[in-house]
């Protein structure tokens, strides 16, 4: 494919950046931290300098660096970066932001460990750029520092874990989505209605989402070829083995 007919994910999430947070609510975020930390003692690993890759808005980088982490975070989006500054700034928490592609980005220092959450990888569509991103996150860790990151695998995309909506009068941001899978690009089109209030107006937006199925063999070849070591695949949230039914599984790599 040549996603010529695709939007950047820049512009998918520049378009809803000031919708994200009302959006994500309700998402556990504590528990990803929680479990993010969970895994690092697994590993007997104690970072001191960690980057967020794909952070939205910050909230999850934010999260660590009020518990003293140094944290720094890469999103595509500016919009998104922009809003985690602010964020950062209202809190009086220290931390940077940076609006660069994760194939492709650059910030001249390592960390101990490099995460991204929440399926973002999936969203790099071309696994050329994804393999650019394994080599961007190797260069920029530390020896022995630890990559960690989850993807929705074909399982959740062709099983359609997309479908969802939220039409409650009382939420922030209602919302219809309805997703469509292609087994030939493994391609998932996510198509997303929203309906907000902005100055006391009921406003709509239709936007498109795309992700795109790895296999799990793919990935860790990947990871291997751009220098680090995988170690382990999780069931997400867990630490039982991932499996061909897995849904979305974590990943653990070494530098």
């Amino acid at each position: 494919m040549t996603g010529d007919a695709i939007p950047s994910p820049e512009s998918q999430f520049d378009e809803i950046a000031f919708l994200y947070d009302q959006l994500m609510s309700g998402v556990p975020y504590r528990e990803w931290a929680s479990y993010l930390k969970r895994t690092l003692k697994l590993y007997r690993h104690r970072p001191k300098t960690m980057l967020d890759l794909c952070c939205g808005t910050g909230t999850v980088s934010l999260f660590l660096a009020s518990e003293g982490y140094q944290v720094s975070g890469v999103d595509i989006s500016p919009k998104m970066i922009e809003r985690a500054t602010q964020k950062a700034q209202a809190m009086g928490i220290q931390a940077d932001f940076h609006a660069q592609d994760a194939s492709s980005f650059r910030l001249g220092r390592k960390f101990d460990l490099v995460f991204s959450l929440f399926d973002s990888l999936n969203y790099i569509l071309e696994a050329s750029a994804l393999q650019q991103a394994f080599y961007r996150v190797s260069e920029h860790l530390n020896p022995r520092g630890l990559f960690i990151f989850d993807m929705n695998t074909e399982v959740a995309l062709a099983g359609r874990l997309f479908d969802q909506s939220n039409l409650s009068a009382r939420a922030p941001v209602n919302y219809n989505w309805r997703s469509t899978y292609d087994p030939d690009t493994r391609i998932c089109t996510i198509h997303m209605d929203f309906v907000y209030r902005r100055a006391s107006e009921q406003k709509k937006l239709r936007i498109e989402h795309y992700q795109r199925a790895y296999d799990l063999p793919e990935i860790e070849q990947m990871l291997t070829t751009a220098g680090l070591e995988p170690l382990d695949t999780y069931d997400a949230y867990s630490f039982r083995r991932a499996t061909s039914q897995s849904d979305r599984v974590f990943f653990v790599a070494r530098k």
